[in-house]
């Protein structure tokens, strides 16, 4: 008896931890928001990295945010806007004040400063 979809992926296990999401955004600017990613479950970050490259010391400052509907400000995820300078290690956060996104809500940044001309902005979620 062949088995559905539903059976097969039972006897596989629950899901194990989504691998990072990146993204990237070149030549941040004040205002630009990028959605980052619709979560297919429940998910948590648990870590934030984010890396800058090219201009001349560049620095991007941005809120992660998260809601049901991007055309609102959402929930931030920190209090506190996340800054990065960095154009060889990076920043990193594993401090959130609001870590939890709930099944099909959307996670995005939103740019708040930049200085520097930077050329890209990189960002990396690991969620769980």
């Amino acid at each position: 008896m062949p088995l559905s979809w539903r059976q097969l992926a039972s006897l596989l296990g629950p899901p194990g931890p989504m691998p990072p999401q990146v993204a990237r955004l070149d030549s941040p600017q004040v205002n630009d928001r990028r959605i980052l990613l619709r979560a297919p479950q429940a998910l948590t970050i648990s870590r934030f990295d984010a890396v800058l490259s090219g201009g001349t010391s560049p620095s991007v400052s941005f809120s992660l945010r998260q809601g049901a509907d991007v055309s609102t400000s959402g929930t931030a995820v920190t209090t506190e806007l996340l800054t990065v300078n960095s154009t060889t290690a990076g920043s990193a956060s594993t401090s959130f004040q609001v870590p939890d996104i709930p099944a099909g809500h959307w996670l995005w940044l939103q740019v708040t400063a930049v200085s520097g001309n930077p050329v890209g902005l990189t960002v990396s979620i690991e969620l769980q």
